[in-house]
């Protein structure tokens, strides 16, 4: 039997509270390791059939081995959680949220507590005012379950414009490391801008402004992710996905304003989704269309140089 319950969730001042980790501005930045991504390949189909446009995606910060995602618009204010296998774990329906037009979601941890972040901000017209990212504490899952259903409520939404007028947006990332919450805008022209804003500690009265930091070459752009360490972006389009690098001593504008690296993608169709697995090494993609696929690209794991001998 389908299991249901209600999972109340605490907003305010308490839920992120924390100190802003500034960065480093002085000196050359410090290199981080390059991942060797191998060839992708599909894991699964996804078992829940109500997942028919699978428009944003994310890994689970609490929950091992859950991956979670969301319909583009036209379903309700509803998120689902899968495994690596493509199994239905649960059905979410958030409390307190709209859903117009639902494009990304994106996990993050806050002094120990972890988040969910779904954004309602798909804008094809560029005239919406009523932009909204929702956030959610992640539920606690048993994974050994399938088919479940909880509500869950939210504990802020964050209301914002941009500060160049509306903007059609299908990414959202957030670096939890800086507390900055970062948004690329979808336009044709292969010219896309990335903005940004503070990420606050309880619903704002009035909504933010996001304010473009760099503009990115790249084609069409429908889904982004920030790896848990904050060093690492990947912009997804519907051929490729873009990696993007800061230095540990950078800023995100340093890191956006190189060229990125080029990330070959398997063929899918109308792909909108991409994340980082929960080690930030390997990406995980679906796509908009049924069966909807899950598909990984894999990390090679670092090779481990023998000790010198003495």
């Amino acid at each position: 039997m389908i299991r249901s319950r209600m999972l109340w969730m605490l907003a305010g001042a308490a839920v992120l509270a924390g100190p802003l980790i500034a960065l480093n501005r002085s000196g050359p930045a410090k290199p981080i390791e390059r991942i060797t991504y191998l060839p992708g390949r599909e894991l699964a189909k996804l078992a829940n059939k109500g997942i028919d446009e699978s428009s944003g995606l994310t890994a689970g910060r609490r929950n091992k081995g859950v991956l979670w995602t969301h319909n583009d618009s036209g379903d309700r204010p509803q998120f689902f959680a899968i495994n690596f296998a493509g199994a239905d774990l649960a059905t979410v329906t958030l409390i307190g949220a709209g859903a117009r037009d639902w494009e990304d979601i994106c996990s993050f941890t806050i002094n120990r507590k972890h988040f969910l972040m779904l954004g309602d901000f798909g804008d094809n017209g560029e005239t919406r005012l009523d932009c909204r990212l929702y956030i959610v504490a992640e539920p606690l899952l048993n994974t050994a379950r399938r088919g479940d259903k909880f509500k869950a409520r939210c504990a802020m939404t964050i209301p914002f414009d941009y500060a160049d007028g509306p903007r059609n947006c299908e990414s959202v990332g957030v670096d939890s490391t800086t507390r900055t919450i970062y948004l690329v805008s979808k336009q044709s022209g292969g010219k896309c801008k990335v903005y940004t804003m503070g990420l606050p500690n309880r619903s704002p009265r009035k909504p933010l402004v996001a304010k473009a930091i760099a503009t990115l070459s790249i084609p069409t752009t429908t889904a982004m992710d920030i790896s848990p360490d904050g060093l690492r972006a990947v912009v997804l389009t519907y051929g490729h996905a873009y990696e993007y690098v800061r230095g540990r001593d950078e800023t995100w504008a340093a890191g956006f304003s190189r060229k990125p690296r080029i990330l070959r993608i398997p063929r899918r169709r109308q792909g909108e989704s991409i994340c980082y697995g929960p080690a930030g090494q390997s990406l995980y993609l679906t796509s908009e269309k049924l069966p909807t696929p899950l598909i990984q690209i894999p990390a090679k794991a670092p090779t481990t140089k023998p000790a010198p001998k003495k």
